[in-house]
């Protein structure tokens, strides 16, 4: 009776838990693949913007199939353009009858920003560029509607590859945008390299439609839809810990919540780190509380987004106890409107998150771990109004993750909700 009254009880909770849970899928959409524009289109591209093989969609293909489409093509070059200069320049441009609608390249130049600030060379170029080119938007008073355009930042199923996961921060980046700036905000477009006149077809079609996340294949257009997913197989029961398993951000709340879920599951040895260390305010009690629960416990003052600071780090692991997983929920927010974000806010917010994920991803690579967490957050699935940078961040952590896992890697990346 005991046995059975735990397994009804865990049936409830497991019950419970799944009626929380969805994923991303991708919906073929129905319709004609054909569409009209009219008026004056800005086409606005950047120094690394849909140039050089496998850079992303070809800015000829995509002016070919405005102008087939009817549009007068303005093209806009934004090199290096500061937000007062490139409000200035649409303002000159929509002049005179306006402008009808706008599309964007500029997220397809994945190479870093140039500045030095810390964390700058996580940030792409295109990420910036899309920032910068959203407050001129807003500055200027124009009001046509800004699609931006990605290649290889999103997958519609297996045998689409995720290619890009740096374009996927123009993803996370957009659907806040789409919450605080609807007036200026069109949607998302993934093209493929190549923008055939089908695809351009496929592509004008969207830019009239009522779609705002849409990937554009050879083979149709795919709309992003937000899906239950109960969880009926593959569930952790199975699961025989082993080892060590490192928890990033472990002494602070999140982190203090897994690394109790683990150390009573059984597993052997947790590292936990934080950059204060042993001196983190309640590092004692958590230790003495995970030891309790049958676990060793080292606590290391580690920064993730220092490379070398990882590496010493993961080299510290006792070989009796090999590292089996990492679960990374460490990372710093830095709220605040896109009319307030600058890309040095930006890259504050991407050095833990991405940096850490992408040391972690490197310096553990040929080692057959069972787990590989990573925490990221609805921000960057839904979008949530004044977290635009952190929304950007964890969008790259699930465009991340999912690469890990088409290499047949270990890799789950947790979109988490309101704690509370």
């Amino acid at each position: 009776l005991p046995v059975l009254s735990s397994w009804r009880q865990r049936r409830r909770v497991d019950s419970v838990v799944d009626s929380w849970r969805y994923r991303v899928t991708w919906k073929p959409l129905a319709g004609s693949a054909e569409g009209r524009l009219s008026g004056r289109w800005l086409l606005v591209t950047g120094a690394g913007a849909g140039a050089g093989a496998g850079a992303g969609a070809s800015v000829e293909g995509v002016e070919s199939a405005l102008l087939a489409a009817g549009a007068e093509v303005v093209p806009l070059a934004v090199d290096g353009a500061g937000r007062e200069e490139l409000a200035d320049r649409m303002r000159e441009l929509n002049a005179g009858g306006g402008l009808a609608g706008v599309v964007s390249l500029l997220a397809t130049d994945a190479e870093p920003h140039a500045e030095p600030h810390a964390g700058g060379s996580l940030l792409p170029a295109g990420v910036a560029a899309t920032l910068t080119l959203l407050h001129a938007l807003a500055d200027s008073g124009v009001r046509a509607k800004l699609w931006s355009v990605t290649s290889g930042a999103v997958s519609v199923g297996r045998a689409d590859r995720l290619v890009s996961p740096w374009q996927a921060q123009v993803w996370g980046l957009g659907r806040v945008a789409a919450l605080e700036l609807p007036d200026v905000w069109g949607g998302l477009v993934d093209l493929p390299p190549v923008v055939d006149e089908r695809v351009g077809r496929r592509l004008v079609a969207v830019l009239g439609g009522g779609e705002d996340q849409v990937a554009v294949r050879s083979s149709g257009a795919y709309g992003r839809r937000f899906v239950h997913a109960p969880q009926s197989v593959g569930r952790v029961d199975g699961w025989a810990p082993s080892g060590t398993v490192l928890v990033t951000g472990g002494l602070g709340a999140l982190g203090a919540s897994v690394a109790r879920w683990l150390a009573g599951r059984g597993v052997p040895h947790l590292v936990l780190t934080g950059r204060r260390g042993v001196e983190t305010p309640g590092a004692g009690e958590l230790v003495a509380e995970l030891t309790a629960l049958g676990a060793r416990v080292t606590v290391v003052a580690c920064d993730v987004a220092d490379r070398d600071a990882v590496a010493s780090l993961l080299a510290g692991i006792p070989a009796e106890l090999p590292l089996s997983g990492v679960v990374h929920t460490a990372g710093v927010v830095d709220d605040g409107v896109l009319d307030a974000q600058s890309a040095e806010r930006f890259a504050a917010v991407f050095a833990g998150k991405v940096g850490g994920l992408l040391h972690l991803d490197e310096l553990t690579a040929g080692l057959d771990l069972d787990l590989f967490v990573v925490f990221s957050s609805l921000a960057g699935t839904l979008g949530s109004a004044g977290q635009g940078n952190y929304a950007a961040a964890n969008a790259f952590l699930d465009a991340w993750i999912q690469r890990r896992r088409d290499r047949g890697l270990a890799g789950l990346s947790i979109a988490w909700g309101a704690w509370a």
